[in-house]
C-alpha cells in the first residue's frame, strides 16, 4: 500500500472516501501537518492482482495492519465518507489503537439516502458506467465532483480529474463494486457495534447541504456515539474541500482538546 507521510507532532491518520486517494486531502496537508506527524494511505493501491476482502471489515483489517506496518500505537484518525465507516469498524475492534475520530459525513446505518445510488452501481447499467467513468475527459469529472458541492462555483476547474486517476488502476474499479456489494449489510452489522466505539473522543464533521450522507442523520450517529457535532454552512459532501480553512480550523481546534 503506498502512502504519504510528512509533518510533526502526534501522529493523524486521514482516510479517503470509496474509490479515492490521498488527492482528498491536499487542501488540509500543510495546515494539519504543521500540528500533527500525517500518514495519509491510498487504499486502492495495492496490487490488482492480490486477492482483497472489501468488506468493511476487510478494509478495518488492513488499516489496522497499516498501522502496525508503521509502528503507530495509537492515533487520531480524520476518515471521510466510506471511510468514516472504515474508521468505526476498526475503532469497534481495536479501539485502543485510536486517541479520537473525526468523521467527515460518514457513511453510517442511520443514513438511507445512498442506498439508492449503490443499487444503481450494482445493476447492469451502472456497473457498464462505473468501469468507463475513470477514463472520460476531465470536464465529465469537474461537472461529477460539482454535484457534491452546495456551491458549485467554488470548484476549481480541471480539479475533477484528480479523482478519477486512482480508477484508471487495473482491478480499481472491480474491488469498488466488490464493495459496494456487501457494504448495505455490512453498515446494519455495524449498527450493533457502536456503543463500543462510544469509549472514543469523537467529532462528526457535516455539511448542511450534503447530498450523499444526509445530515439528519448526524443527530442519531452522534447520541449513539456521545460525539460533538461540528456543521459547516453552506457546504456539501466534501467540505475538506469545499470549504477547507473552516474544516482545518475544526479539526485542529478538536485535537488540541
Amino acid at each position: 500500500m503506498s502512502y504519504l507521510v510528512g509533518g510533526s507532532g502526534n501522529p493523524l491518520v486521514l482516510v479517503h472516501g470509496i474509490g479515492l486517494s490521498s488527492f482528498t486531502w491536499r487542501l488540509n496537508w500543510e495546515a494539519l501537518g504543521e500540528h500533527a506527524r500525517l500518514f495519509v494511505p491510498d487504499l486502492l493501491s495495492i496490487s490488482s492482482k492480490a486477492k482483497l476482502d472489501c468488506s468493511l471489515e476487510g478494509y478495518a483489517a488492513r488499516l489496522k495492519e497499516f498501522l502496525d506496518a508503521t509502528n503507530i500505537d495509537q492515533t487520531d484518525i480524520v476518515a471521510s465518507s466510506h471511510g468514516g465507516a472504515v474508521a468505526l469498524a476498526l475503532a469497534a475492534t481495536a479501539r485502543e489503537r485510536l486517541r479520537s475520530l473525526v468523521l467527515v459525513s460518514p457513511a453510517n446505518p442511520f443514513a438511507r439516502r445512498y442506498h439508492r445510488m449503490v443499487q444503481f452501481y450494482l445493476g447492469t447499467l451502472g456497473g457498464i458506467f462505473l468501469r468507463c467513468a475513470p477514463f472520460l475527459p476531465g470536464p465529465f469529472w469537474d461537472y461529477g465532483i460539482a454535484r457534491m458541492y452546495a456551491d458549485r462555483a467554488r470548484l476549481v476547474r480541471g480539479r475533477g480529474i484528480g479523482y478519477a486517476r486512482p480508477l484508471r488502476k487495473r482491478g480499481a474499479t472491480r474491488r469498488v463494486l466488490s464493495t459496494l456489494r456487501s457494504f448495505i449489510n455490512d453498515l446494519d452489522r455495524l449498527r450493533d457495534k457502536l456503543p463500543v466505539v462510544a469509549q472514543i473522543p469523537t467529532l462528526l464533521v457535516w455539511g448542511d447541504r450534503d447530498p450523499v450522507v444526509e445530515i439528519e442523520s448526524a443527530e442519531p450517529l452522534r447520541q449513539v456515539l456521545h460525539a460533538k457535532l461540528a456543521i459547516i454552512p453552506n457546504t456539501g459532501h466534501l467540505p475538506y474541500e469545499e470549504a477547507p480553512e473552516e474544516f482545518n480550523r475544526i479539526i485542529l481546534d478538536f485535537l488540541a482538546q
